[in-house]
């Protein structure tokens, strides 16, 4: 029971579609007409369904919908409609119900009216009289149970006057008359009927060379479908490899980029050990961070661009796969369609499971597959439809057909095109990406270069300066004992003065005058005390100058360490190639540098035996 429910529902629902298709439409994009609502059947639907929900409310008078699920019973004029949106996919559908053909029945009234005339003639022709039938006439000819009763009024009629007799004897001889004119009329008639018949049945027999002639056609045209998804396959499978060799270059391209980005990330790892002071963003290393970043960026687009390369491969084989599956589909059809122009012919291939079950067939007769014999085939029914079709729908679902092929050759075709611009894209990518990637790496060595010339000159200017300095502090140290040896000469003068001054000062009141020897002396003691103090300066300016120059010489000679250490760094980081580049990775087990997890080494057995005794001992 639930499946015939089922099977009624979808009878009910193709028709219900073939109805849909049979109304014409007229969509009035962004616009509605205002009230005369019937119901709301739902938002958001497809037009098909929109369609078949009004079709189930025209008996209720729907006459439109709008793309809300608004069902209209009356529709105002053009000119009270309203904008409902700004998006022209709504609007209204609205139904619009074709003119009736008139049907003329000139043409058989013509005929009729000329074949009733001819009879007639045929009939005076035979009789020589011009004399119509009477109604009664022709109903008694038309029900021949009434001759008994005529027969019976003839006899009962003796009785009456010669003159009733003579009338009725006449009217009996007319009676019998127009019955032969009315028989002869309906055998003129169905002769005429036979005739028409057998031309109908000579049509019908005629009509084997129609099915003939549409069967050559079906051929001609599942011919061209086939030779169409020919072709798009062959194409696409030139597409598929065309792609596949873009893929390849992609990947190919991906995978030589791992190693100079390793050569820059090492670089830029060796650069880390330079010195603190020496540690400052210059152009060698905005350089090198270009360069990581730009084949960071050229790997990251390779990948994208190689994971799409893989989806359109994956679209391509499925594609081909459809087509191949529909070729195969339309080359068993084609080689059946030929099989039935010749169906005298045995039928190539499995015999009938059906067909060999069932009695032998009598003898004379051929096996009967589908349809019954000849004095059977008036009481037979139609054999099945094909997939439950309505009749007269055979060109609809023909031009499904070829409309389905002709889809996905678009389709693969459509595919075919994306996979030409996507191995166009790809070609360019690489170009773009290798041009990028080797002005960054070429612009990279020409900074380093540079930078290693230019630590080299700073080089020889340090050795030159400390060479200076290391002379001038020779000299600084020279002058300054000079200056010391100076500034000790004065000691004896001074001592010599203050002998002087002493013996002086033990004269005797009237002797110890301040005389002319006196102010000699103290202005002797004022010069020696002048030079000592000069001297005492000059040698404590020398004394820093000295210091001075040892702390520059000390930090010449740091700069110089570190720009050695950095040309070494340098010079290292300009050496650095990418089987290198893998041996100084710590993070790469093919450079021999990853240290090895340490393993424990399992305690026998003796071993923990022992341990455990002498726990308990303890």
């Amino acid at each position: 029971d639930d499946y015939e429910l089922f099977e009624t529902q979808l009878e009910t629902d193709r028709q219900q579609v073939l109805d849909v298709d049979s109304v014409q439409w007229r969509f009035v994009p962004c616009m509605e007409s205002p009230g005369h609502d019937l119901s709301h059947v739902g938002e958001r639907l497809s037009a098909d369904r929109l369609k078949l929900e009004c079709l189930k409310l025209q008996g209720q008078g729907a006459v439109a919908i709008t793309t809300q699920g608004s069902v209209k019973h009356a529709l105002e004029p053009e000119e009270s409609w309203h904008r409902m949106s700004e998006n022209e996919a709504e609007g209204m559908w609205i139904m619009v119900k074709p003119e009736a053909p008139q049907a003329s029945d000139e043409f058989g009234a013509e005929f009729g009216a000329s074949e009733d005339a001819a009879l007639d003639e045929l009939v005076q022709s035979l009789t020589g009289q011009d004399r119509s039938p009477t109604p009664e006439i022709l109903q008694s000819a038309a029900e021949p149970a009434a001759l008994p009763s005529v027969q019976s009024g003839r006899m009962s009629g003796r009785a009456e006057t010669s003159e009733s007799s003579r009338g009725r004897w006449e009217q009996s001889t007319w009676d019998k008359l127009n019955h032969a004119r009315l028989l002869t009329k309906q055998a003129t008639k169905s002769m005429r009927e036979n005739d028409r018949a057998h031309s109908a049945a000579s049509k019908y027999n005629a009509h084997t060379g129609v099915v003939a002639h549409s069967i050559k056609q079906k051929i001609f045209k599942t011919a061209d479908l086939c030779k169409a998804l020919e072709d798009r396959i062959e194409s696409v499978e030139d597409t598929i490899r065309q792609v596949g060799e873009g893929l390849f270059q992609l990947q190919r391209s991906h995978r030589s980029k791992w190693a100079p980005l390793n050569v820059c990330e090492r670089r830029l790892e060796l650069r880390e050990g330079r010195p603190l002071q020496e540690q400052v963003r210059d152009a060698c290393q905005e350089a090198l961070e270009h360069e990581r970043a730009e084949y960071n960026k050229a790997r990251t687009s390779l990948e994208s661009q190689i994971d799409k390369m893989k989806e359109l491969i994956v679209g391509l084989d499925r594609v081909c796969w459809d087509l191949r599956e529909d070729l195969t589909h339309k080359r068993h059809g084609m080689r059946i369609d030929r099989a039935c122009l010749s169906p005298r012919k045995p039928p190539s291939g499995k015999p009938n499971l059906k067909s060999s079950k069932c009695s032998s067939p009598p003898s004379g007769h051929e096996e009967r597959l589908v349809l019954p014999a000849l004095q059977d085939v008036a009481y037979y029914g139609t054999p099945q439809s094909p997939k439950g079709a309505e009749p007269g729908t055979g060109p609809v679902n023909e031009e499904r057909r070829q409309e389905t092929t002709q889809q996905l050759v678009a389709r693969a075709y459509r595919l075919e095109e994306d996979g030409y611009g996507m191995c166009s894209e790809s070609h360019s990518l690489r170009t773009s990406i290798d041009q990028d990637c080797t002005k960054a790496s070429n612009q990279a060595q020409a900074v380093l270069a540079r930078r290693v010339d230019e630590t080299q000159q700073l080089k020889r200017q340090l050795e030159a300066q400390i060479a200076d300095t290391e002379e001038t502090i020779a000299q600084t140290e020279l002058s300054l004992t000079k200056t010391r040896q100076a500034l000790d000469s004065h000691d004896r003068p001074l001592r010599a003065l203050d002998k002087q001054f002493a013996a002086r000062g033990k004269k005797t009141m009237r002797e110890g005058i301040r005389d002319q020897v006196h102010d000699e002396m103290e202005g002797q003691l004022e010069h020696l005390k002048k030079s000592v103090r000069d001297l005492t300066a000059k040698s404590q300016n020398t004394k820093d100058l000295l210091d001075q120059l040892k702390s520059s010489k000390q930090q010449l000679q740091e700069d110089y360490r570190s720009k050695c250490l950095a040309q070494k760094i340098d010079d290292t980081c300009m050496k650095v190639t990418a089987r290198k580049a893998i041996e100084l990775d710590r993070t790469d087990p093919r450079g021999g540098r990853c240290r090895e997890t340490p393993r424990r080494k399992p305690r026998s057995r003796l071993g923990l035996e022992a341990g455990v005794a002498g726990g308990v001992a303890m």
